[in-house]
């Protein structure tokens, strides 16, 4: 087998933008469906070509629309109709699927798991009406190409650490050993309200504290919505900066572009969920979250879907400038 055909649509797509000087640029759309079975749509854009794909997972949405777009590409009218060369393996239209279709047999490290901790325990919090679970990175150890990452997760008084060679595998691990140390609790039950008794029950406070009654995750919480707030407020990132100079309500700012780049410097995601339900008068609505703390989430509303996720991502765009003014 060629080196060529072990690779992937995404490493494929790069190469072909790094031989023409191009930079493809991703995008998280929108995450439909359970929280413990999503569905994630990306898109890509490369020159004029604009692909868009959905996977049960960021990476193979990811993939899938890196492949539709090297399929757009390699033809006439995507202008690289002859191939380009990948460690001397011709990749072209004719040969692309086989050579994914290869590369697909190679096992992803750490993809082979198939339940989703993260998101039972969402599940979990939202079914019995707890406070979501609360994330933090603790630190990342060891040389800058091989970090071992820890994630603290706090489910009200609980706390639990995972670690990982990734952030995604540190919290996996985390939320998996907060699923562990709930259920030998005995608190997760068919009746809800039994469940939140006794969660309630195992709540621990100082007696000496005469702030007993607030739970030690909403001191967490607020300590880090302050944090949050400084560090965006105080924040030199360029994106940021150039922000308080720009006219929000120009119609020819590429609103969902500025917002990923911002997102990018920030190290937080931006979802876009579209409301499949349309207004009164036909129009179409569109929330976005962004993961941050605190999560904010915004609005959009317009004549086309498309248009609905810009006028969303234009008032997150108001939203962080505001909180962005000194």
């Amino acid at each position: 087998m060629s080196n060529a055909a072990q690779k992937t649509p995404i490493s494929l797509l790069q190469e072909l933008c790094a031989i023409n000087g191009i930079n493809p640029e991703y995008q998280l759309m929108s995450v439909e469906g359970a929280v413990h079975a999503p569905t994630f749509m990306y898109r890509v854009r490369v020159n004029e070509v604009v692909a868009t794909a959905t996977g049960q997972s960021k990476k193979k949405a990811k993939h899938a629309a890196a492949k539709a777009a090297l399929e757009a590409l390699l033809t006439k009218e995507g202008g690289f109709q002859e191939g380009f060369a990948s460690d001397g393996v011709l990749v072209n239209a004719e040969n692309l699927n086989e050579i994914i279709a290869e590369a697909a047999v190679v096992p992803a490290v750490d993809e082979n798991c198939s339940k989703n901790p993260v998101g039972a325990l969402q599940e979990l919090c939202m079914k019995m009406k707890w406070q979501p679970p609360y994330y933090e990175t603790e630190k990342a150890t060891g040389l800058p190409h091989e970090k071992i990452f820890s994630i603290m997760c706090m489910v009200d008084s609980f706390q639990t650490s995972g670690e990982g060679k990734s952030k995604r595998l540190a919290k996996r691990q985390a939320a998996d050993k907060m699923l562990i140390r709930l259920k030998a609790l005995n608190i997760i039950t068919k009746d809800e309200e039994e469940a939140a008794r006794k969660f309630e029950d195992l709540k621990i406070y100082d007696k000496d504290d005469p702030e007993n009654f607030q739970s030690n995750l909403q001191k967490t919480y607020s300590k880090n919505v302050l944090k949050f707030l400084k560090d965006i407020k105080t924040s030199t990132s360029s994106f940021l900066l150039a922000l308080q100079d720009i006219d929000i309500m120009d119609p020819k700012l590429d609103c969902p572009q500025l917002l990923q780049n911002i997102a990018t410097e920030q190290n937080f995601d931006i979802i876009y969920i579209p409301i499949e339900q349309r207004g009164k008068n036909g129009e179409c609505h569109c929330l976005l979250q962004i993961t941050s703390l605190p999560v904010a989430v915004c609005f959009g509303s317009a004549a086309t879907k498309e248009e609905a996720m810009t006028s969303a991502a234009r008032n997150a765009l108001n939203f962080i400038q505001l909180m962005c003014k000194k």
